[in-house]
Formats: C-alpha cells, structure tokens, sequence
C-alpha cells in the first residue's frame, strides 16, 4: 500500500501551537478485505495572532510529525479543519447539533472551557500505565474519578522582550520601568488582564483578584467580596498603574500582539510577551533581540505572570473507534519524542512532558521561559473561570475587565472606583453562573510543577 499523500489545507489568520502538531489531511488507499480506514475530525484554533512566516513553519512541522505518526498508524484518515480561536466554539457548536463534532481539539483553555461546559467535550478514560510515564504537568487538575476532561499540551510562559541598542541590561525590578522610560526608553504594557496580572504580583493583587473572580467549590456559596487588605493591595496595584501612564514613554496597548507590532516597528523597547513571540522578533531585531524574565517586586519576589496552556480534548460524537484513534493520537503528541521535536522547531513553546530535557545553559531566552513557568498562574479550564466568563457579560466586543483597567490607568476613575467596580463586575459573574449552575469548581493560584 503507497504512503499516504499529505493534503495541507490553509490556514487562517493568526496561530497558535496547537497547529504545531500532526495537523494535516491524510489519504490511504485501500486493499480488498480491509477494513477500511478510521476517519478522524481535528478541529484545531490557530489563535489570533498576524505571523505568515509562523504559520508556514507549522505547516512543515505539521507534515513531519503526521509523517511520523502515519508511518505506524497506516490505516488512518485525519481531516483537519483549522480555525481562529473566536470562531471555534460556534463552528463546534454547529457541528454538534449534526452529531458530527469534532474527535480531538487543539486549543487554549478559554475555548475548550465553555465547550465543556455546554457538554459538547467528554472525559476521555486513559489508564495510568500510559499516562504515567509522560510526567505531565498539571494532569491532575483534569482528573476526574478514572477520566480526564482534557490533557494539557503545551505551555507558553510570559517573558520580557527588548532591544539591547537602548538596554544592554534588563531592568530586574518593576519599578525600574519608569525610571527607565524617563530616561527615554519606550517602555510597552498590555491593558489585558491576563496579560497585565504579572504587574500586580509585587502588591499581592493578584492573588486578591484571582479569588475575587474564582469559582466557587459549593452551589450554595454565598458572594464574598475583597477584604479590606485584598482591597488596599488593589488599589496600590491601580495606583502604580496610573503614576506609570503619567511618563510619557510609558505606553499602554489593549492587546499584546499590538505590543509585538510597535516593537517590529521601532516603537517601543521594551515590552512584556508571550514567549511565542520571541522568533518573530528575532526575524526583526536580530542579535539586538533580548529576552529576560519580567521584572521582580520591590521585595525581590519573582513576578507571578499567567502563563497560557494548550489542552487536547474529546469530542461527544466519536465512535468507539474514532475514540480510539484519537487518545492514539493524543499519546503521540505527548510522548517524549514528539514534545521534543515541538519545542525544538516551534521555539516559544515549552513542553508538559517533564521527560523533555531543555538546553536552558545553551539558551538564556529559554532559561527565562523556563524560570517564568517556575513562578507562573497556569488556569484551567477549572480555574480562572471568572476571569474569561466576564468577558461580554455586559454586551458589546469590549472586554468589561480591559475597559475598566483602562479608566484606572487614565486617570477617568480612581483607583478605588476602578477597584468597587472589578467587585461589582466579579460578583456579576459569580450570580450569572450560581442561577445557572455552572458553579462547581475552586481556582488555585501558582504554578503546579
């Protein structure tokens, strides 16, 4: 029987590394008297991101590791349908009102979130003899009785980016940032929650915020705001946001990729980012490019950046056999081979098999991803609930929590407004969810590794 002939289909904007697996469309012919083969649906977010160059990378790391995986599992049809990430959970639901929903998905936490939620992804049963000697990290916090509701796949750490020509050194505090701005370096922040957390872990409102918009463990809990300590820590936290935009060098962007589009430019200097955004700034900046962990707190504590998870999870519809293939699949991505040659050719994602040796001596942008995932907030689709829930609870296409941030750092509201209205608007997401019944589950902060 002839290999089978790889078919790529096109990818849409943006990217994320969920595409960076065996993401691609497979053929096999047939021999009288077999059976015939399993036809797999892979739904797969590319994210929302604007690199091309990225994108075509992943499609040749995609046909290595399809290769790989085919060359032992001949008799198996993957049909692959790539989608931005804000389009995935209608394209699922679409499909599942057919009972022709997707077998495996390859996304980030915020989608496969309410996909699970609406009950269109089911707990795959997965025996520990295979799982175990993966040593994945954060397994358990999908573990479920004898299943898992998803696997984790990969993790991309926060980190700082900027150019050497006007900073040989990075500033190690967060405090430094102004002072370096004043002397005129052109300093780069996100107004994304997620994005922008890692700031407030030098007052401790993070931890205040991330328990103020958790979800709670009992149907009956009842709405607990902030204390008056968690209170003050927010308020600090706005109030140093609000003395930073008062430098002019200092700039405030609503999304991190408008971040890596100024720095491309010129713009600005330094920035905080994604680590997948490394290579793409290097294509730029070159050897100017350098990448260091984000600044500590006046203590000298490590930042607490919220690092993002890629998940692999099961569809509802699969026949015994598609669910079969599809935990083949899954096992594939996550052995010790695979995750290596990920990491190794899409640089910016680390891996959750703790097998992976990782060359950090001979990379000083990999030792700083490496000890940002050492302190970072890793939500689930479990935890950070309230977070992603608040955004469109009041209408419109602008993210309640950017918005209010926004008003705090401009100065159009004090801190202790700013901090009265997160309150209000986390305890709006809290009272949605209780009448539903979608609370069920607690957040924990920090790193699980």
């Amino acid at each position: 029987m002839p290999f089978p002939r790889l078919l790529p289909q096109r990818l849409t904007r943006g990217v994320a590394i969920g595409v960076g697996l065996a993401l691609v469309v497979l053929t096999t012919g047939c021999q009288g008297g077999e059976d015939p083969p399993v036809s797999l649906q892979l739904a797969i977010s590319t994210g929302q991101g604007s690199d091309g160059v990225a994108r075509a990378n992943l499609k040749r790391l995609a046909t290595q590791i399809a290769n790989e995986y085919m060359r032992n599992h001949p008799r198996v049809l993957l049909h692959l349908r790539f989608l931005p990430e804000g389009d995935l959970v209608e394209s699922v639901r679409s499909r599942a009102r057919l009972g022709a929903g997707p077998d495996l998905l390859i996304s980030r936490v915020a989608p496969v979130e309410i996909l699970e939620r609406e009950g269109h992804i089911k707990p795959i049963e997965i025996s520990p003899r295979q799982l175990d000697p993966l040593q994945l990290k954060f397994l358990s916090r999908f573990r479920d009785g004898n299943t898992y509701d998803a696997l984790p796949f990969l993790l991309q750490p926060m980190v700082a980016c900027y150019d050497r020509r006007l900073l040989p050194k990075a500033p190690t505090q967060l405090d430094e940032l102004p002072v370096r701005a004043a002397e005129g370096v052109r300093v780069g922040l996100p107004l994304q929650m997620s994005e922008l957390l890692w700031t407030a872990s030098d007052f401790d409102a993070d931890r205040a915020l991330l328990r103020l918009f958790r979800t709670r463990v009992q149907t009956k809990s009842l709405w607990q705001g902030l204390s008056p300590s968690e209170r003050s820590w927010v308020e600090d936290w706005l109030t140093w946001l609000a003395r930073a935009n008062i430098e002019p060098n200092v700039n405030f962007v609503e999304t991190g990729d408008e971040l890596v589009e100024r720095m491309e430019r010129g713009q600005l200097h330094w920035i905080s980012c994604n680590s997948t955004a490394i290579e793409r700034l290097k294509r730029k900046l070159g050897p100017h490019l350098g990448v260091s962990v984000l600044p500590t707190g006046r203590d000298g504590k490590p930042a607490r950046p919220m690092a993002r998870l890629q998940l692999l999870s099961f569809g509802r519809d699969s026949t015994p056999a598609q669910r079969q293939v599809a935990t083949s699949f899954a096992l594939f991505v996550l052995n010790d081979f695979s995750q290596s040659n990920l990491i190794g050719k899409a640089f910016g994602n680390m891996p959750v098999n703790q097998n992976v040796v990782l060359p950090v001596k001979d990379s000083p942008a990999l030792a700083a991803m490496q000890a940002s995932l050492d302190h970072s907030t890793v939500p689930t689709f479990r935890e950070g609930v309230g977070f992603r829930r608040s955004i469109g609870l009041r209408g419109g296409s602008q993210d309640p929590l950017t918005q209010l941030l926004k008003r705090g750092v401009y100065g159009e509201e004090s801190p202790q407004v700013v901090t009265s209205e997160l309150e209000a608007l986390a305890k709006d997401v809290f009272m949605q969810d209780l009448s539903k019944g979608v609370i069920r589950y607690a957040v924990t902060a920090g790193g699980d590794q």
